[in-house]
């Protein structure tokens, strides 16, 4: 089964979808009482000129029978963590715990310090009960502002002057030594504003159109070859041409990183290495999307830009580069306007996963802030050579897990929000609910929940999905780099048999806004007779800002798929300006949005 004929067949299913879930609601028994199933309810307050806003439950502080504090600025491991004024300074799952804390186990409510950041990551490798879940949580009454868990480090000890030739003006930026490597850096005003500093590129892009997010980018102009398909002279290459920008020497050039949009379908920017240099030609010479030369073409008017060497590290307006010398290095930083660092605060990201596991069940992680993660050294790698340790999250779970609940927490300045994922083959995932949470400002994207099986699977070999609830959450700016194999959607649950996403408001997004794939890939030997898919009352605006082939709400694969009263709008399908996305691509979005509650899916390319 071909991916354009699923697609074309579900859409067809989408709509019979819709068609079905009126029927019903038209046939509702009259003793039935008003919101009394789930698909009843319209998890956002609809408004009456036909809007949907947000409108989430609030937090509500829930403890279990023991309770243990934490207080990573005031506690003490040797404590007994059992009295606001006895707490931890570690969680026990955090491999830094020491004394009384790393030696806690069992079914506990874990409550986090509100007003102070704990910076370290947990490994969670057991579980609570049925009806008895461990929590990680906050107590509104302990601590004033947010319980904030961060993924990196305060930078400081910093030393004026670039001890490098290749870096531009030296004595303009500054210098310091840390234990880890970080591949994001962020300012925090005394304002408490916090800025990302980009990593060193060429050309020094910002968003300018809001409605088209590339258009500082250079692009392909293709003279002298072919308007695509070029290779390098040995054929193992993509080959792109810039006959206007890439006049530098070949060292300038070899080894960046380099973010391209590529042909024909999606379009979504993807990272990869510079392997080659025709000054001749004036191009570059670099890997396709999944590996193989050609498997996606670059095609003329295709846009770019490149990263990740020290030469490029000659911003005013702010920048850093990180020169990795084993498991850390010496972090090179410009901030804005030449401010001196050591006046500044400074966050370096440490850490990629906050809370990660191979498998835990019965867990319940609320009113909880997370900032800050880091990502995997290589952005520009492959899951078939560095696997899982691509995909990060705050909230990470790989292998089997029941009942989990993630609701009422804050994700900024991080890579993904929550993934889990039914890695082996006797895994299994079921009952997760993932409720009134705030995301914003992503990488890779914001909740993701998956079956383990890859493209191609026809015996099954991975992991089950089951029930899945991704209810009255916001998401705001998400997948803005995603990595080689993830286009960086917002919402995407994979092959579960069972599926409600409702209620949720999400704007500005780089890719999907929602995506649901029901029950099995293409393929696939198995037969999921129950599966049921509900997507209602969720508003989706200004999605595909930086990706196309898609829509705002997609829905995939075997149903039903009831997809009703949601709104979708302004998807901008923005790619490879002057191919054939221009339309798209030259900063004009295509409107669609609703005066009133509506089915909006997409129908593909």
């Amino acid at each position: 089964m071909s991916m354009k004929w699923c697609k074309s067949r579900t859409t067809v299913l989408g709509i019979l979808g819709v068609c079905l879930s009126m029927a019903i609601s038209a046939a509702r028994p009259v003793h039935a009482a008003p919101g009394q199933w789930s698909w009843q309810k319209p998890y956002a307050k609809v408004l009456d000129q036909g809007d949907l806003q947000w409108t989430p439950q609030p937090f509500v502080f829930e403890k279990g029978a023991s309770v243990r504090y934490i207080d990573y600025e005031g506690g003490r491991d040797d404590n007994e963590g059992t009295g606001k004024d006895r707490p931890w300074k570690h969680h026990p799952w955090d491999p830094e715990a020491t004394g009384n804390a790393a030696a806690c186990s069992g079914v506990h409510t874990y409550v986090f310090k509100r007003g102070i950041v704990y910076r370290g990551h947990l490994l969670a490798r057991e579980s609570g009960r049925p009806g008895d879940p461990i929590r990680l949580t906050s107590d509104p009454s302990w601590g004033h502002g947010e319980a904030a868990i961060s993924g990196s480090e305060r930078a400081t000890n910093w030393t004026r002057g670039a001890d490098r030739t290749d870096i531009p003006e030296p004595q303009k930026v500054w210098r310091t030594d840390l234990s880890f490597a970080p591949r994001l850096v962020w300012v925090i005003g005394s304002d408490g504003k916090i800025t990302r500093i980009p990593l060193a590129r060429t050309p020094k892009w910002k968003v300018s159109d809001p409605d088209d997010v590339k258009s500082e980018w250079w692009h392909w102009d293709m003279k002298g070859v072919r308007p695509f398909d070029n290779l390098t002279a040995d054929g193992k290459l993509n080959l792109g041409v810039d006959t206007a920008h890439l006049t530098q020497p070949a060292d300038y050039y070899q080894g960046a990183i380099l973010w391209t949009e590529h042909g024909w379908v999606m379009g979504a920017p993807y990272p990869v290495r510079v392997e080659a240099v025709d000054t001749a030609q004036k191009g570059l010479g670099f890997q396709g999307r999944y590996g193989a030369p050609g498997d996606y073409p670059i095609i003329r008017y295709c846009r770019y830009y490149l990263e990740d060497k020290p030469q490029y590290l000659d911003d005013p307006e702010g920048e850093f580069w990180f020169d990795k010398k084993g498991d850390g290095g010496r972090l090179y930083l410009r901030l804005p306007g030449d401010v001196d660092p050591r006046s500044a605060h400074i966050e370096a990201a440490r850490y990629a996963n906050l809370i990660d596991s191979k498998g835990m069940s019965h867990v319940s992680i609320t009113g909880l802030t997370f900032r800050f993660t880091n990502v995997h050294w290589d952005l520009e790698g492959v899951s078939y050579i560095q696997g899982e340790d691509l995909d990060t999250a705050c909230i990470r779970l790989l292998g089997a897990g029941r009942d989990l609940r993630v609701a009422n927490c804050l994700f900024e300045y991080v890579n993904t929000a929550v993934r889990m994922k039914a890695l082996g083959k006797d895994d299994t995932i079921d009952q997760v609910v993932i409720s009134d949470n705030d995301v914003r400002f992503t990488d890779r994207g914001g909740f993701h929940i998956l079956e383990g099986s890859p493209w191609g699977e026809v015996f099954r070999q991975t992991g089950l999905l089951y029930d899945v609830k991704i209810l009255r959450n916001r998401l705001y700016q998400t997948g803005m780099r995603p990595t080689r194999f993830n286009l960086g959607d917002a919402i995407d649950v994979f092959d579960a048999e069972t599926v409600e996403v409702a209620g949720n408001v999400l704007d500005r997004l780089y890719s999907i806004g929602i995506t649901v794939s029901g029950s099995e890939r293409s393929g696939a030997s198995r037969d999921v007779p129950l599966t049921r898919i509900l997507i209602h009352h969720n508003k989706v605006t200004n999605s595909l800002l930086s990706n196309d082939d898609f829509g705002g709400i997609e829905t995939w694969q075997g149903g039903p798929a009831y997809v009703y009263d949601n709104i979708s709008g302004r998807a901008s399908r923005s790619s490879c300006p002057g191919a054939s996305m221009r339309p798209w691509g030259s900063g004009t979005s295509t409107p669609r949005a609703a005066t009133r509650p509506r089915s909006s899916t997409s129908t593909g390319t």
